[in-house]
């Protein structure tokens, strides 16, 4: 019996945050349309990002990790490498942040 209820409430929460999920998504999409001006930065940061994404996949090997074929390392590998890349982009982003307000 307990475990009927929590299997009820898994999928209530589950089928909760689904809902929530689409309609962050359907409203910040309708948001965008109605202000596409101030989306511009918005989108160019999103596709900055899927060019890197892009980049760091295709440059990353196809050597398989244990129980992985070759497609899923080539993503883990190019996930690795786009994480570092953000990561070093931030670093950058906050070194030159902080010379620029020290200048300022």
């Amino acid at each position: 019996m307990n475990e009927t209820v929590i299997n009820i409430g898994m999928y209530v929460t589950y089928g909760l945050l689904v809902i929530a999920a689409l309609a962050a998504i359907v409203f910040s999409i309708i948001h965008m349309f109605g202000n596409f001006r101030k989306a511009i930065p918005t989108l160019i940061g999103i596709g900055v990002l899927a060019i890197i994404v892009v980049l760091s996949y295709s440059f990353s090997t196809a050597e398989t990790y244990e129980n992985a074929g070759p497609r899923v390392s080539q993503w883990v590998g190019g996930g690795i490498t786009a994480t570092m890349i953000l990561i070093g982009l931030a670093l950058v982003s906050a070194v030159f942040s902080e010379i620029y307000k020290l200048f300022r």
